[in-house]
């Protein structure tokens, strides 16, 4: 199910269908960070214990329900659906706002599009690629649905359900924040081309990707790398 549903995210905006194959290889993207390869492979297989898999426990049951609303739970409740999730409705905000910065077109998110992220690519009316603001939507997208992810985890196993510890609207905003700039200090660390050769990224595109994000950008040299 959750492979039919990355397939249909990809075409809406693709408009092309990948195959099988080309999913489950998109998972290990050299652009997505080591510890986000485990999260879409397991979502996409289904494979975190959460939801159905606690109905098959005796006694167990009442862990498959969503912590904040008591809905059943599932890697798309959690990241999209719960309208009872400030970590959610934070992150999704402000991952909108600043891609509105680069882009005036959001093209939306839904569970399809997060576990098919790594294929999905932006054109210009010309049909070419737009790098830059195609690696500007992976990391968006992966990184917020990543921390939402954690934030989830922290909330329900570290906090044990008390709603006293929870995140406050700000304090998750300021971890997005800190997510997305250590996301761009890596992009700015990887321009050097002594260090990391063949796999280092080029300065132009680190800059194309980031353009118009920065705070006091207007301040900024032209290259700030």
């Amino acid at each position: 199910m959750n492979l039919v549903l990355t397939m249909y995210a990809v075409y809406n905006i693709n408009g092309e269908t990948p195959t099988n194959d080309q999913v489950w290889r998109s998972l290990r993207s050299l652009d997505t960070p080591k510890n986000i390869w485990g999260f879409l492979w397991k979502s996409l297989h289904g494979a975190y214990k959460i939801g159905e898999f606690w109905d098959k426990i005796p006694n167990c049951e009442m862990r498959g329900r969503c912590g904040l609303c008591d809905l059943p739970e599932s890697m798309e409740h959690i990241l999209l659906d719960c309208d009872k999730s400030t970590a959610s409705k934070t992150i999704w905000k402000a991952a909108k706002e600043l891609w509105q910065k680069h882009e005036s077109n959001w093209p939306g998110v839904c569970f399809g599009t997060i576990l098919g992220c790594n294929l999905i690519t932006f054109r210009d009316p010309q049909k070419k690629l737009k790098l830059e603001t195609t690696r500007l939507f992976k990391t968006l997208i992966l990184e917020s649905a990543h921390l939402i992810w954690k934030l989830r985890c922290k909330r329900t196993i570290k906090f044990g359900g008390n709603r006293e510890k929870y995140h406050s609207e700000a304090e998750i905003l300021n971890r997005w924040l800190h997510t997305i700039n250590m996301r761009l200090k890596f992009n700015r660390l990887l321009t050097d081309s002594m260090r990391y050769g063949k796999k280092a990224i080029k300065v132009d595109m680190v800059l194309k990707t980031w353009s118009g994000l920065l705070k006091d950008k207007d301040n900024l040299p032209d290259n700030w790398i």
